[in-house]
């Protein structure tokens, strides 16, 4: 009989809490630009759902039930439920908003974008590297240049350019310029692995051979011409010459 007693006791208190229950219905507040899909939980009777467009939600919950707010978009809270919370016809949350700082961003060269293709500048109009821009305002001198002054046919900055050498200096700054922009193409047409893996050569060693093979005017004219499969056989090549000189064998 006392066991019946209790069995009822039971049934009733849990008939009791699970009848208190109403849907409480709420809009989540924040700063946030986006505020729908914003996880709410009752960690007390395990019901979950999300924030609709505009931050809206319902969900089954009581007084003294705990409330959890989480998103990507919005600090993570805790909230416990009153009797007054359930008065308003909406029940009203504010959350903070999630600010994310990066760890690292990484600028990816998309070769695609570029001026033209944006119609910043007419198809088939001559661009120059910074480089190649600077030699040209040093511009070139010739024997007849200073006769040429006085006619326009080249500036008083041309020739001191040449007298003091800067030209020379400019030359050399833009074949180290092509040089590396030929450095950034090898790396773009093939990964780490084609270097230490097919070509075996030591991941420590991968940067020191793209610079001697840059160098090679058989390797360029493959790259210019965007021919990767004998661009590949040129490595290959070039690589066990590389590995004889890097790497000789003890006799």
């Amino acid at each position: 009989m006392k066991k019946n007693s209790l069995l009822i006791l039971i049934l009733f208190l849990l008939f009791q809490s699970s009848f208190s229950q109403v849907l409480l219905r709420g809009k989540v507040i924040s700063d946030a630009s986006s505020l729908d899909g914003i996880h709410v939980i009752n960690l007390t009777n395990k019901k979950m759902t999300m924030t609709e467009k505009g931050g809206f939600f319902s969900i089954l919950a009581k007084a003294t039930d705990t409330l959890m707010f989480s998103g990507m978009q919005v600090k993570g809270m805790q909230f416990l439920l009153k009797q007054s919370d359930f008065t308003e016809n909406l029940f009203f949350m504010r959350l903070k908003q999630q600010v994310r700082m990066l760890d690292e961003v990484y600028i990816k060269n998309y070769s695609e974008i570029n001026a033209v293709s944006l119609g910043i500048i007419p198809k088939g109009t001559k661009t120059y590297t910074p480089a190649q821009r600077r030699l040209r305002t040093a511009e070139q001198f010739k024997w007849y240049s200073p006769l040429l002054i006085p006619a326009g046919g080249m500036s008083v900055d041309g020739l001191i350019n040449q007298i003091s050498g800067r030209t020379a200096m400019l030359k050399k700054e833009l074949e180290v310029e092509n040089k590396e922009r030929l450095q950034v193409k090898i790396d773009n047409l093939y990964d780490e692995a084609f270097f230490t893996e097919t070509l075996k050569i030591p991941s420590e060693y991968v940067k020191g051979f793209q610079i001697y093979v840059i160098d090679d005017p058989r390797l360029i004219a493959s790259i210019k011409s965007k021919n990767k499969t004998m661009t590949a056989f040129l490595l290959g090549e070039l690589a066990e010459k590389y590995k004889q000189i890097t790497f000789p064998k003890k006799e």
